[in-house]
């Protein structure tokens, strides 16, 4: 099976190893030893994990210096601060010192949160993430960006803590349900857009995408591993060379606008985050072609690509929940000076960070859920 190990430098001086690896669940002790983490450490682990057939595997580190799994039910609405303190509490009953490390192995909220934990606990220890979902593997799990919400927004608070590596285990992902699957595939496809020629183990990304998207979303190891090693080298580019947030990061958002405003909309109760950004992906292609910046073959080619990702849950909006995407759009947290701005396509693999007149956020809206 393919796989992939190399390393993120960035400007801070920090480093991430990348690993892709199937069976790397099984050998967490060994990687972290190679990460130069030699004291006690501390698995945090989805509780969800732990039932599925993974979970032997993680409870054998019961007898080893990573001790019992620590497990955490997981959910958007206990990503919060209370959970985090929570988490630290269990490393201080494990008495972790400053040469203690914490492993997170699970999903995108979990990965936040006990990266989270891990920047604030003796302020600040090592950490490794071990994303075991398809979207955390080719985007929460790199980075650095750990945190969790407030009531008044989605991760409002948090830090930047880059992880010593990133473990990606294409087994891990054998497991989940098939929307999952495709949640994370839009996130995949978002990358081959920005990257189109970005190598998916000998082949152009966007072309692997356009072979392989319904045997990535049917569970098949090989071109998972393909896709997601492929995506870390693209996500790995821009946040070496922006790892505050500062420029070229923004370009990750493409199709995060209008896509977070729809979870906004509806609660963050009807569409996976994957789901939302295929939605949102339309938009911004939508409004790239508006302003001539994509030519109709290829947002032709980029359309028929998007309209393979599946969307398990009824699209339409009420007019009252097309108005509160509409006022979603507004806070968006790229929006500057009361001005929404997007990430559109100047071509194919041309990123660029605009500004949108209120009709042209209306018809966004709009172009999302045609």
């Amino acid at each position: 099976m393919p796989g992939a190990d190399f390393e993120v430098r960035f400007a801070s001086g920090e480093r991430t190893r990348c690993l892709i690896r199937a069976g790397a669940l099984g050998s967490l002790d060994e990687l972290a030893t190679e990460a130069g983490l030699s004291g006690k450490g501390a698995l945090i682990a989805d509780e969800g994990l732990l039932a599925t057939r993974h979970g032997p595997v993680l409870l054998r580190y019961a007898n080893t210096r990573l001790g019992r799994p620590i497990a955490r039910p997981v959910s958007e609405g206990r990503k919060c601060v209370s959970e985090a303190e929570s988490m630290c509490e269990s490393l201080a009953e494990r008495g972790l010192g400053r040469d203690g490390f914490v492993f997170a192995v699970g999903g995108g909220i979990l990965t936040d949160l006990a990266g989270f934990a891990a920047a604030v606990y003796l302020r600040g220890i090592p950490w490794i993430s071990v994303p075991t979902t398809l979207l955390a593997q080719v985007d929460a799990g790199l980075g650095g960006k750990t945190g969790a919400n407030l009531r008044a927004g989605k991760n409002l608070i948090g830090a930047f803590h880059q992880p010593r590596a990133v473990i990606c285990d294409p087994d891990a992902l054998t497991t989940l349900p098939a929307r999952e699957l495709w949640s994370g595939l839009a996130e995949v496809v978002k990358c081959a857009l920005l990257a189109p020629q970005e190598d998916a183990g000998g082949i152009p990304l966007l072309e692997s995408c356009e072979q392989d998207l319904e045997g990535a979303a049917a569970g098949e190891p090989e071109p998972l591993a393909a896709l997601v090693a492929a995506c870390l080298r693209v996500k790995g580019r821009i946040v070496a060379a922006d790892e505050r947030e500062g420029g070229a990061r923004a370009f990750l958002n493409l199709g995060h606008t209008v896509g977070h405003a729809l979870e906004a909309a509806t609660g963050y109760q009807r569409f996976t985050h994957g789901e939302a950004v295929a939605l949102g992906l339309r938009a911004a292609l939508r409004l790239s072609h508006g302003r001539k910046l994509l030519d109709v073959p290829s947002l032709q080619r980029a359309l028929d690509l998007v309209a393979r990702l599946k969307i398990g849950a009824d699209r339409r909006l009420s007019a009252d929940e097309r108005g509160a995407a509409l006022a979603a759009l507004s806070r968006d947290k790229k929006a500057r000076a009361g001005k929404v701005r997007f990430v559109l396509l100047a071509g194919l693999g041309g990123p660029r960070v605009e500004e949108a007149s209120p009709d042209e956020c209306a018809r966004a809206v709009e172009a999302s859920l045609s």
